[in-house]
């Protein structure tokens, strides 16, 4: 059978160096070790066990008893004093409305609000645009490998063509009842896009 403290949630295992203790056979003891530890509910205490931690150190005797004759370790038995009594409880908490970090008054809540759509309308536009480069010749050549604005303009302005008449043929050959003038100037390349 696991033993288990009545106070707490500490169970033996073989892990744990937590020792357990029987409640006294004397019926006053017994019940000022249930008012201490705020258990006034249990009634057979017979079974019921209390873990180590609810006394204080000077609440033990220690007793010393040697293991094996050929180890030489010795090895320490706690015994509760017959007068031992466990330390008051405080899990008797009363709960308290505390607030959390999610609570905020409106007054704040309407300044974030104020910060963050101020934030969204200045938001940079990080997409490049061409004709930001068209004096910077350095830029150029490290974005796109060409020497220069005019030259990276003429080698674009002739894909364009080149695109532009691809695109037309593409869509005349695949539905003839499509209107091509609206499906030319939605997919037109440009330097913006």
């Amino acid at each position: 059978m696991v033993k288990k403290c009545v106070a707490c949630c500490n169970r033996e295992n073989r892990s744990s160096n937590i020792s357990f203790h029987r409640f006294p056979t004397d019926r006053i003891q017994q019940q000022q070790w249930l008012t201490r530890l705020k258990r006034l509910d249990i009634k057979d205490v017979s079974n019921k066990r209390v873990c180590a931690i609810h006394f204080d150190v000077s609440s033990f005797i220690v007793q010393s008893k040697k293991k094996k004759r050929n180890s030489g370790a010795s090895d320490n038995k706690k015994r509760l004093k017959k007068d031992a009594l466990p330390m008051e409880c405080i899990s008797d908490l009363r709960l308290i409305d505390c607030g959390t970090q999610t609570d905020l008054d409106m007054i704040s809540l309407s300044n974030l609000f104020e910060k963050l759509t101020l934030l969204e309308s200045n938001i940079i536009d990080f997409s490049i645009d061409i004709e930001r480069f068209q004096n910077d010749d350095y830029n150029i050549n490290y974005f796109t490998g060409f020497r220069s604005y005019k030259i990276f303009r003429m080698v674009f302005e002739l894909l364009q063509v080149q695109y532009d008449e691809h695109f037309i043929q593409y869509i005349s050959r695949d539905d003839p009842a499509l209107c091509h003038s609206k499906s030319i100037d939605n997919h037109k390349l440009s330097a913006e896009n």
